[in-house]
């Protein structure tokens, strides 16, 4: 199946945001996408762009990637009958109540929790932070190298010092090191 991020469920209305009327873009199946535009084309685009985004991550990070919501159809009719055994609904039924909720909606969260609607998201955002987190760290890694080593030049100009050059061989964490003599 090829991607396609139009075939997500995406909805953009006009709405009131702190005093302003926006158009907000939202995704179904991620929850976390807001957009904040002043046109339905700005909000459209950027709806696009995150979606694309997050495939790119996860393509990536070789994460899974939620599949959009099949188009409603009458195929589906939201009613499923389901067989358990006695001592599976009777456990069922003990969480739902402490939980405060029917043994339905226990149920429907479960399955969601277990085919990853309820955090399909949450899996490509935390490997996106992961791979900014490798990201800015090799960044720094580099900046940091590279302060130290123009620092340590420009000790050595300001300062006319001269490098010391082992001429006898010297062990460094248990390796030998040979060197090359001082030329003069």
């Amino acid at each position: 199946m090829n991607f396609d991020p139009e075939s997500y469920t995406i909805t953009i209305r006009k709405e009131e945001c702190y005093g302003e009327i926006l158009y907000v873009g939202r995704v179904a199946e991620f929850p976390n996408i807001n957009t904040f535009e002043e046109t339905f084309e700005e909000a459209r685009a950027l709806i696009l762009d995150a979606i694309q985004t997050l495939k790119k991550i996860a393509d990536e990070t070789q994460a899974n990637f939620p599949f959009p919501y099949p188009a409603p159809s009458d195929e589906f009719s939201g009613r499923v009958t389901l067989r358990l055994p006695r001592s599976l609904h009777a456990k069922v039924s003990r969480i739902a109540s402490q939980d405060d909720v029917s043994v339905n909606q226990f149920l429907v969260t479960a399955i969601a929790s277990y085919v990853g609607e309820a955090d399909g998201i949450s899996r490509v955002v935390s490997a996106a932070v992961a791979l900014f987190e490798q990201v800015a760290s090799n960044a720094m890694t580099t900046v940091v190298t590279n302060v130290v080593t123009t620092w340590k030049a420009a000790q050595f100009i300001q300062n006319s010092v001269t490098p010391t050059i082992v001429s006898q061989p010297f062990n460094l964490s248990g390796k030998l090191i040979l060197t090359c003599p001082a030329t003069t």
